[in-house]
């Protein structure tokens, strides 16, 4: 089943034009890297998967339900329905300092009344359970590292039961010790077959955890396939040469 499909995907800031027609099909239980040097558009594009950013043009499909067709956007109300399928992990965590752990994963779906105060605490636990932070349920953000809040920040995509995760370099505001943990927890997800699209610049993580790698430069995409085709053999000189500058084994 495609979980998300991508077709002519532009956008542009100003005069800038950031995508410039972007291609893509995620399958369920994929795990699609995302990599690419700076200002390559990847957030971007995973921006506009979740309508953070509006496109100039294209389609987007989730699920097989248009989200964007032939860059007319649906509208707002069943944007909304159509987007609670996806959850998304930011870069900066983006918890609210002033709630506690249990505050912060219970407020999306008390809002969206998706069970009593009392289930949802129940399942905040799960959830923190399977980020082995059960312990942190009544913590304040400011006491937790930088790997803790990322991963509670996973517990709180994964309380609205997400169909696809979606990630914005997810370990790039850790320090080196901690990014390990967190990219325990995706790759435990991986193995659990959640759909997933990540933005990293985790070049060994990408290897080990993605299915398929989606590289891209300059808004165009270069590559998609398997990590053995794009990252290792790949035969393009210029993504040969982006993964030469770095340390890949």
């Amino acid at each position: 089943m495609e979980m998300i499909t991508v077709k002519g995907l532009k956008k542009n800031f100003g005069e800038l034009e950031v995508l410039k027609g972007i291609d893509l099909s995620v399958q369920k239980g994929d795990v699609v890297a995302v990599l690419g040097p700076s200002g390559s558009g990847k957030s971007t594009f995973l921006r506009c998967l979740i309508d953070l950013e509006e496109a100039e043009g294209g389609s987007i499909y989730i699920e097989g339900s248009p989200l964007l067709e032939e860059g007319k956007y649906i509208p707002k109300k069943q944007r909304r329905e159509l987007l609670y399928k996806m959850g998304m992990v930011f870069q900066h965590f983006n918890l609210f300092p002033h709630m506690s752990v249990r505050d912060n994963l219970i407020l999306a779906p008390l809002l969206h009344k998706q069970g009593s105060k009392q289930e949802l605490i129940n399942k905040a636990n799960e959830m923190l359970k399977t980020v082995s932070l059960a312990q942190k349920l009544n913590d304040m953000p400011k006491s937790l590292s930088g790997g803790q809040k990322q991963r509670i920040a996973i517990a709180r995509a994964l309380m609205q039961n997400p169909d696809i995760l979606l990630f914005d370099e997810p370990t790039s505001a850790l320090d080196p010790e901690l990014t390990g943990e967190v990219l325990r927890v995706i790759k435990r997800l991986a193995q659990e077959k959640m759909t997933m699209v990540i933005v990293t610049h985790e070049i060994n993580f990408a290897r080990e955890a993605a299915n398929k790698v989606l590289f891209m430069d300059e808004g165009y995409v270069l590559a998609f396939g398997t990590p053995e085709e794009v990252i290792d053999n790949n035969k393009s000189e210029r993504i040969k040469n982006f993964f030469a500058k770095l340390d890949t084994k």
